[in-house]
């Protein structure tokens, strides 16, 4: 069985802190996207902006955790 080495690496504190990240990453992002969504009104804009800014937070979540690890797991091996 592989070791899981996420709960050594990653703490609550990290969570938080990812957490608020990914936030402000949405927030920014749909205020970016917000001119290339092709909608009549400025609601279904922001509905728009706000869904493909969420998947890209997702991401970016998700890629901070792995970066957390890979930096973890290199540390470990020194």
């Amino acid at each position: 069985m592989a070791d899981d080495h996420f709960n050594d690496y990653v703490g609550k504190k990290f969570i938080v802190v990812s957490v608020v990240l990914s936030l402000i990453f949405w927030a920014a992002f749909t205020r970016i996207l917000l001119p290339y969504v092709p909608a009549q009104t400025i609601g279904w804009q922001y509905v728009g902006s706000a869904f493909t800014a969420a998947c890209l937070a997702g991401v970016f979540f998700l890629a901070t955790h792995m970066f957390m690890l890979v930096l973890g797991e290199q540390r470990r091996n020194r």
